[in-house]
């Protein structure tokens, strides 16, 4: 596993001629002596993740058929995903005779929705993965790589788009179950229809968690309950051992059978069976791949009357998945799944029982909470201190209440239909009784504690922490443990010294969002776009990236103007952080926040040394729009930074005029994002840059920047990055120099990545 770790941090896949070692290293670990075969396993580890690529990973899509209309035919390969602005699904077509798998948006009011397992027609545009690149975010393109996606794009309004088989019996099994997870879905909507939380019970009857609402999203995630909407081990536990006992206690009643075979048998085949038929339902994931190896083990070992311990049996799944699947612990529920087991592993193995069952089941709640600690500050930064009152209620109540009457009710849809109705009645009624409980828990001031990103030495010290915190009782001090907890939870910021500012243009995608800071203060200046409940730059990127940084207090955020590309993501960071000013260039009556105070030309302050000022709107000048934008110049000694959002040429004249030399700037945030109604060539001569950052998106529509803008950047000798080739832009400015630009796409380069 570690050696499998290593080579994911590779910035690109080593020439071919490495998998000539793949022969001798079998011959190392099958040979070699003691500590000599950790080593071979490390170097098979290793060297396995690039045989893997090579042999089994997706075709790269063709860069020259970026942007172009392709008419292809194929299968929709998952089951679609409805918003208020799309239609969403994976897509298996063929191109040029190579296989790919598309992740397509449909942005149309469709009269009938394509269904998973139906054969298409479809006019697309597709370009290559790409997403934001920024320290502490979301990895969009790893997940894509992960999922085996070559192009994402849309379909193209055409009426050549058109349904050509209801179902494509070429298509490969896991298409085919899709389609019928499809059909699953369409039944439950009908059945569910105008019932609360139908998203969850989708989700535990068939893994399909795309209809669960941001709402119960968040309650879930600020109660730690999160897992109990995925078929997770416990559930495919729980189902197996029911058809294990089930099973046995017919076949008891059969003498014919038990003259030939143990009862144990038959019983455990049937485990086995139904195990693997709910984890395929689930989308076979890895925390149901692991949950169906255990099942495996421990039924075989009770047909050949063994007893195998339950290190023997975690280790294993975990050496096949990861033989099987080399690219597994790229997901997050690879580590939470063995980190969960292995915890309560750890913490029961050989303990005392405990007295009564609530008494175990606390324990196993605490035991989680104090063991899962490290891995949700690593990957969540977020620590939920009402998970385990949440949990102790929500796991026996959802998973020997909820999940069984959902699965019967889901069997029996068809073919009882009176009974399930007073099943799904069940599942419903338990559902809204757990919510009234965790819904009050989450909105308590207590309920969740926000941190920083840990570093690699704090997540060290937790781990060990954990570990001997958790030991058995006559340990000495296990109280001292709590301390290495510490470093984790207090979390680190971005050291700067008095008089300094650092400056990081945050990729968005297309639209703005910038962070400056200083000693001890810092301002967000724009918060990039919104276009969904599922995608708010603000929620998805802005935060997480303060956090990286340590900021979990902003001094000031400016909102430039109201267009969603700047002002899209405010909500929700006055949701989620502590703001102490809101300086507005919208209407400031948009937040419904008393801190928020008009922009206008005049404003200033200083902060560690560092000189803020407004120079614009001023008071008269132009009625909303772009060219009402707040401009801001922050000074570091005879250094300036100017950030224009998205002024055009008119503001600029108005700047020259009303500013002159003052407007001269060593780094200037291009005006709305290297538009050819900015940037002029006398802006330009009257700020004279030397470094110029562009906010744009892959392929943007707008085709920001304009050729006209970067050819007058060529022409004044000045240089620019962008951050759709650059992912976010770092810039540290002190009263000596401007330091060379951190392009955070090459220093976070992986092999996944675009190139």
């Amino acid at each position: 596993m570690i050696g499998i770790v290593a080579a994911q941090q590779s910035s690109q896949i080593p020439n071919s001629a490495w998998l000539l070692l793949f022969p001798i290293v079998l011959l190392g670990l099958y040979f070699a002596q003691s500590w000599l075969k950790l080593i071979f396993a490390f170097a098979l580890g290793f060297i396995w993740v690039f045989t893997h690529i090579i042999l089994f990973q997706h075709n790269n899509f063709p860069s020259e058929f970026e942007g172009k209309e392709i008419l292809v035919e194929g299968t929709i390969a998952s089951i679609p995903k409805w918003s208020e602005r799309s239609t969403k699904f994976n897509f298996k077509t063929k191109f040029n005779t190579k296989d790919y798998l598309i992740k397509l948006s449909w942005y149309e009011k469709l009269y009938r929705s394509p269904q998973a397992g139906e054969r298409w027609r479809l006019l697309v545009k597709l370009k290559q993965p790409h997403g934001a690149i920024n320290p502490g975010g979301f990895d969009y393109e790893r997940n894509l790589y992960r999922k085996g996606i070559s192009a994402t794009g849309y379909v193209r309004r055409n009426d050549a788009n058109q349904r050509l088989s209801e179902h494509d019996i070429d298509s490969g099994l896991f298409n085919i179950i899709d389609g019928f997870r499809q059909s699953i879905s369409n039944s439950l909507r009908k059945r569910l229809e105008g019932k609360p939380h139908q998203g969850v019970i989708e989700a535990l009857a068939i893994g399909d968690r795309n209809r669960i609402t941001s709402e119960e999203w968040d309650v879930l995630i600020r109660t730690g309950t999160i897992h109990l909407v995925a078929i997770s081990g416990l559930h495919i536990g729980l189902v197996a051992g029911f058809a294990f006992f089930l099973m046995r206690a017919l076949v008891s009643r059969l003498g014919f059978v038990l003259k030939r075979m143990p009862v144990q048998v038959p019983a455990a085949v049937a485990a086995i069976a139904v195990a693997f038929i709910y984890a395929l339902l689930a989308g076979f994931t890895i925390p149901t791949q692991r949950a169906f190896l255990m099942v495996c083990i421990v039924m075989i070992s009770l047909i050949q009357r063994r007893s195998v311990p339950a290190s023997n049996i975690i280790a294993f799944s975990l050496l096949v998945i990861l033989l099987f699947d080399p690219m597994s612990v790229l997901d997050v529920g690879f580590w939470l799944s063995f980190g969960a087991v292995a915890i309560i592993l750890f913490a029961s193995i050989g303990r005392l029982k405990p007295p009564t069952a609530l008494i175990g089941m606390s324990k196993i709640q605490f035991v989680i909470a104090i063991g899962m600690l490290p891995l949700m500050l690593l990957f969540f930064q977020r620590l939920s201190i009402a998970a385990p009152l949440a949990n102790l209620v929500a796991v026996p109540l959802v998973s020997f209440i909820t999940v069984p009457s959902t699965l019967l009710a889901t069997m029996t849809i068809d073919v009882l239909p009176s009974l399930s109705n007073g099943l799904f009645f069940i599942a419903v009624e338990s559902l809204k009784l757990l919510w009234v409980m965790i819904d009050w828990l989450s909105v308590q001031s207590w309920a969740v504690v926000d941190t920083t990103v840990v570093s690699t030495w704090s997540l060290l010290l937790a781990i060990v922490g954990a570990t001997y915190l958790l030991m058995p009782r006559g340990i000495p001090a296990r109280w001292v443990a709590l301390l290495l907890f510490l470093p984790a939870l207090l979390g680190t910021r971005t050291t700067l010294n008095q008089g300094e500012l650092n400056i990081t243009l945050i990729d968005v995608g297309q639209g703005l969002s910038v962070l400056l800071q200083t000693q001890h203060h810092s301002l967000v200046f724009d918060a990039g776009p919104r276009y969904s409940s599922s995608f708010d730059a603000g929620k998805n990127i802005v935060i997480p990236f303060l956090r990286s940084q340590g900021v979990l207090e902003v001094d000031a955020l400016i909102i430039s103007h109201g267009d969603n590309d700047h002002s899209g993501g405010a909500n929700a960071i006055l949701k989620n952080l502590s703001v102490k000013k809101i300086i507005s260039g919208a209407n400031r009556k948009r937040w419904h926040n008393d801190k928020a105070i008009a922009c206008s030309s005049g404003q200033s302050w200083q902060w560690d040394n560092i000189h803020f000022e407004i120079l614009h709107p001023q008071s008269g000048k132009f009625e909303g729009g772009n060219n009402q934008s707040c401009v801001l110049q922050v000074r570091v000694a005879d250094k300036a930074i100017l950030l224009p959002a998205d002024i055009e040429r008119a503001t600029e004249q108005l700047l020259i005029k009303q500013y002159g030399d003052k407007l001269k700037s060593q780094i200037l945030i291009a005006p709305h994002h290297g538009s050819k109604t900015s940037s002029s060539q006398a802006f330009l001569e009257q700020v004279s840059p030397q470094m110029v950052l562009i906010a744009n998106g892959y392929r943007n529509r707008y085709r920001f920047p304009h050729s006209n803008v970067t050819k007058r950047y060529a022409a004044e000798h000045i240089s620019w990055l962008e951050t759709q080739d650059s992912g976010a832009i770092s810039v540290l400015v002190t009263p000596q120099r401007v330091s060379e630009p951190i392009r955070w796409r090459e220093k976070l380069r992986r092999y996944w990545h675009s190139q």
